[in-house]
């Protein structure tokens, strides 16, 4: 290979290179350029007068904005290779296909190199092309702990462990974090801030970043955010200043009439058992609101206008401007002089940040058990209740996915309860309604689970079924096959979960029936991870250990901070079979249509 030189001028793009599509980055490319020089010649062939560039398209393109930008002039000198014609298309896919992009951890480190030589970030971003931000996220991964670039770079935690890392300065917490937790970003990130609360969680929204600044609260800005959010360092200090900030709510609404308020700084837990009373009267809006409700009408009715009818939904504009339409009509509803005497006004935090008041009736009877006692406060709120049902469910439907004989016996009995005994469908575990409901459970709360999807069971069988002439292939099949099929159609379509909020009826009996049928173990199938501890409240974290492990090993927990105990908790309880009480398989005698709000046997008490 011999290399000469010509001048740009007298260079132009070939038709026969490979790389059609116009490359992205040029900009960033042609300020490397500027800074370093050509580290790279072209490959070119001659034509005519002038020589057309077969390889090095994206080089050749950055030095000509190079030229329009007077950075360099025409008569530039660029070293080339020249070759033969025939040659250009081999040459130019020869050299886009064994480009190798550099490895993360090396760019990472090669950034590094650059501040300690005493560029700025500043200095870097200017003389690579790209921008500030993007240099600081790199420069704050080259700062990490020996061990964690090492892991990067052999590939043993991905980026986002990395990123995760990057939310402390102290290279000692990072690497405990990294041997802890290794490749889970998730948990590496609830490690590092559990002791401070993020600047989207509604309590900070409440606050405010000025208010908290302003008492002396700092913050860790989280570089890899998606909206740029960071963590109050001072949780603690959130949670003073909102209860301070939500007293003098309180005092306002006293002093308006209301004779029993009851504050609290998040929904508590049977928020969805109380009786709420509606609004008796509206006031009239100020002058300040009028003008705002007539202008969200002008932009509302300005994008309807923008938009068919059928991208209306999901618009984030639109959604916007009806959220922000709904709120003001919020403020103006009033409640009467005798519900201010009567009901209890609870006020809340809701998850924008916003003060959410409602008015709660007067209960006739304080519940009670058959002795007269007060009826317990349950350990599990309705929404971890519901999250368990759904994971039941999913075993349940692994179970059922193994057994075509029990699935037939579970179609058959709900197809004559149907259409012999005139059933409504909703009293059926069997969705034979085809409603597609959701069994979906957060991915946290599936770390330390061995069930599989129906979905993935079935992959084959579902993708050898055809669309058209599906009857014909069905017909075709052998008993077995018929049978495998039935399962998992029939198993896809069992439905156990408990709606946070509701209480367990005939279907979720009948549920436990077929639960009980399958044989399954949920203990050797499902354990509890550190996010479901994290979802309940101390108190019943320490009960639980108390009750499985003993007082002494409850009391030795007990001063623990609430994140340090959920991780304990799940680490002791490991291996010993533990399920919460809404996750054991007991049978019930299904209750009478006539009485469907009632609680069955295994989740009574």
């Amino acid at each position: 290979m011999t290399l000469q030189s010509v001048k740009l001028s007298d260079l132009r793009l070939s038709p026969l290179n490979v790389r059609k599509v116009k490359p992205a980055a040029i900009d960033q490319l042609a300020a490397d350029i500027a800074a370093h020089g050509l580290l790279q010649n072209l490959v070119v062939y001659a034509d005519g007068n002038k020589f057309a560039v077969a390889a090095g398209g994206r080089r050749y393109r950055a030095l000509k904005q190079l030229e329009k930008a007077r950075t360099i002039p025409a008569c530039h000198a660029v070293p080339v290779d020249v070759r033969a014609r025939d040659e250009a298309i081999e040459l130019s896919l020869a050299e886009n296909s064994s480009r190798e992009a550099m490895h993360s951890a090396d760019a990472v480190a090669a950034y590094g190199a650059l501040l300690e030589q005493g560029l700025s970030a500043e200095d870097i971003a200017a003389r690579f092309g790209v921008a500030l931000s993007y240099v600081r996220k790199v420069l704050r991964l080259a700062a990490l702990c020996p061990e964690a670039l090492k892991a990067l770079s052999k590939d043993d935690i991905g980026m986002e462990a990395a990123q995760a890392l990057t939310l402390t300065d102290d290279q000692d917490k990072q690497h405990e974090a990294l041997k802890r937790y290794g490749n889970q970003a998730h948990s590496i990130r609830r490690f590092l801030t559990e002791a401070k609360i993020g600047t989207d969680h509604a309590l900070f929204l409440f606050v405010g970043e000025d208010a908290y600044r302003a008492a002396g609260g700092s913050i860790t800005a989280d570089l890899f955010a998606a909206k740029g959010d960071g963590y109050a360092d001072a949780s603690d200090l959130v949670e003073r200043l909102a209860s301070e900030k939500l007293a003098g709510i309180e005092a306002d609404y006293r002093a308006q009439g209301w004779q029993s308020v009851r504050v609290a700084l998040e929904r508590p837990d049977d928020y969805y058992s109380l009786s709420f009373a509606r609004p008796e009267g509206q006031r009239q809006p100020t002058d300040d609101e009028r003008a705002e409700i007539e202008r969200i009408d002008a932009a509302l009715a300005k994008r309807l206008a923008e938009i068919e009818p059928d991208e209306q939904w999901g618009d984030e504009p639109l959604c916007g401007l009806r959220h922000d339409k709904r709120q003001l009509e919020a403020a103006l509803v009033e409640y009467s002089t005798e519900q201010k005497a009567q009901c209890t006004l609870l006020l809340l935090i809701g998850h924008e940040g916003q003060i959410e008041a409602r008015a709660i009736r007067p209960k006739r009877d304080k519940e009670s058990r058959s002795d007269g006692t007060p009826a317990e406060k349950p350990d599990y709120s309705g929404a971890m209740v519901e999250t368990l049902s759904r994971i039941k469910t999913l075993a349940v439907q692994e179970a059922v996915a193994a057994d075509p004989a029990l699935a037939l016996d579970i179609m058959l009995d709900c197809l004559a309860g149907q259409i012999v005994h005139d059933e409504p469908g909703y009293q059926s575990p069997l969705a034979l309604r085809l409603d597609h409901f959701s069994c979906a459970v957060p991915d946290d709360m599936m770390t330390m689970s061995q069930i599989a999807a129906v979905a993935d069971i079935g992959a084959v069988e579902f993708a050898d079924l055809p669309k058209r002439d599906r009857f014909a292939a069905i017909r075709a099949m052998d008993m077995a096959a018929k049978q495998r099929l039935l399962a998992l159609l029939v198993a896809s379509q069992i439905d156990g979960g408990i709606p946070s909020g509701t209480r367990p009826g005939e279907r979720h009996g009948r549920f436990a029936q077929i639960a009980a049928a399958s044989g399954l173990d949920i203990a050797a199938k499902w354990e509890s991870p550190v996010a479901f501890f994290d979802r309940l409240t101390k108190p019943v974290i320490l009960k639980i250990l108390a009750e499985e492990l003993g007082q002494a090993a409850a009391g030795n927990c007990a001063k623990m901070k609430k994140g340090e105990l959920a991780i304990a908790a799940a680490e002791r309880l490991a291996g010993r079979g533990w399920l919460p009480l809404p996750l054991g398989i007991a049978v019930a005698e299904p209750e009478s249509a006539s009485d469907a709000e009632g609680v069955d046997e295994e989740f009574d008490g």
